[in-house]
Formats: C-alpha cells, structure tokens, sequence
C-alpha cells in the first residue's frame, strides 16, 4: 500500500511471519547467532538444574521429572511443574505481544524481546543469589513445600524458563534453517536419520541437512560442557548468559536506509517446504 502525506508505510506482516518470524531479517549472520544463543540455552539448563535439579529448557525432561519426583519429593516436582508454565508464557508472551502489534516483528521488536530475555536473565540471577543456592546449602528434594526457600526457587526456575521461552520464539528459522535454541532432542534424531540418508542414498542435500542440523545439538553440548566442567555459580554464569544475549542483540544489523521493513520485500518465513527450504 502506498503511504499518504509522506507517512510511514505500516507493515502487513502475515500470520506466518508473525508466528515464525526468520533472524534473516535482523542478523547478518543468523544461523551463527542463533547457534550461540543455543549454546546459552544448553549452559543455562545445565546450570539450573545443577543448581535446582530442574530443567528451565529441556521441557521434556521436566515431564519426566514430574512424575518420578511426585511422590518421593512433591516440591521439586512441583519446580519442574513451574518451569514448564514458565517457559510456555514465555512463548505465548511473544506470540500475544506479535498478533497485537505488527512493530514486534520488525528488527526493533525482534531486538526489543532479546532485551526483555536478558533482563528477565539478570533478575533470576538475583533472585537465585539471594533468596536461594543449593549448591552450599541442600537439595531442593529436601525443601518444604511452600517454604520460603521452596518460593525462592519457584521464582526463579519460572522467571529462568519464562526467559528462555521468550529468547527460543524471537526467532524460529535462520535462513531456510529451523531453529532449535532450547530443544536438541529433535535437531538430533533429524541429524541421525539425514546423516544416515546421505550415506546410504548418497544424497548432497541430506548431507547438508545433517550438518547444520548437528549444529544445535553440538552448539548445547558446548553450553552445558562450559557448566559442567566449571566451578562457575549460577548467578555468574547466568549474568555470562545475559552478556551474549545483550550483545547479538547489539550487534543485530540495522536496516541501511535504501532495505526496507515491509515483510512483501523479506519473503515468507513460514512454515518449510517439503525439501526444508522457508517459502520464498
């Protein structure tokens, strides 16, 4: 639509690309970028639940947890519970603020949420420094339920995947690539069955698609092996995290003035074509 009076033309961003919006639109590099922001994810689960015996990004895991934890330990139950609403109003936070404004999807909205990720970071490190750390005083099967320290864990590990909820829907395909910023179980079975196709059908394209699927898994690996092989407490390492998230959001690139934000001229983000490829 043409603009009026020399007003700002409005994006008619389509349910797609709200939905599945593509970090091609705002990164140089998107695949590299969100790679990293994965690596976070995988740090940052490792971390919680060395620190909570919880999940904040592995949801399938937190349904495990669930219900072999019920009955012997109903709190820390009760803390993979939270996680899971957690990190499901997250997502739906960022789906809800894109279906009522069309700014959200742009690059500002986009670096907008990369903010609100990395502060609801900063503000559970604080939470999990003050009010709750296991790691020098018990294990959160060990906690009353509905204890002050039982909260304080609850705060966290909700704001802990609420945030991580948020940073894994910013951005759902890099390029023609799905992304996967806190969930490696799928990346990886799809990386075994291409990897496996492209020896036995001697196929380039699966080769292809294997290898930058592995990537995720791999890019997770390096996360929680940062975690794990470390000393490093939770706040310190979740204020690591807030610094990568703050900084591809900083570095994201700013539209030159000759590009344009209208979604008719950045193709259609979702959903993939059968080959794997985003609609053009």
């Amino acid at each position: 639509m043409s603009s009026t009076g020399g007003a700002r033309r409005r994006p008619q961003w389509s349910v797609a690309q709200r939905v599945d919006p593509n970090a091609a639109t705002l990164l140089r590099r998107p695949f590299l970028a969100i790679l990293i922001l994965a690596g976070v994810g995988g740090a940052l689960d490792a971390d919680d639940y060395l620190t909570y015996g919880v999940f904040t990004a592995n949801q399938a895991g937190n349904m495990v947890l669930l219900w072999i934890k019920l009955l012997d330990a109903p709190g820390q139950a009760l803390l993979s519970l939270s996680s899971l609403i957690g990190c499901a109003l997250g997502i739906g936070f960022v789906v809800f603020l894109r279906s009522r404004e069309w700014w959200f999807v742009g690059n500002s909205g986009s670096r907008t949420l990369l903010f609100v990720s990395a502060v609801v970071l900063a503000i559970t490190s604080f939470v999990g420094g003050r009010l709750f750390d296991t790691r020098v005083e018990l294990s959160t099967s060990e906690l009353a339920l509905g204890s002050s320290d039982w909260w304080g864990a609850f705060a966290s590990i909700s704001l802990s995947a609420f945030s991580l909820g948020v940073l894994a829907t910013v951005f759902i395909w890099a390029g023609p690539h799905k992304t996967a910023v806190i969930a490696a179980t799928g990346p990886y079975l799809d990386a075994a069955r291409y990897g496996a196709a492209s020896i036995f059908f001697k196929d380039r394209d699966y080769r292809q698609k294997w290898r930058y699927l592995i990537a995720f898994p791999i890019a997770w690996s390096i996360g929680a092996m940062l975690v794990g092989l470390t000393p490093l407490d939770r706040p310190f390492v979740t204020w690591i995290a807030v610094v990568i998230v703050v900084a591809v959001a900083l570095f994201a690139r700013k539209l030159d003035p000759e590009e344009s934000e209208d979604p008719g001229d950045l193709g259609d983000s979702g959903p993939a074509s059968p080959s794997g490829e985003a609609r053009s």
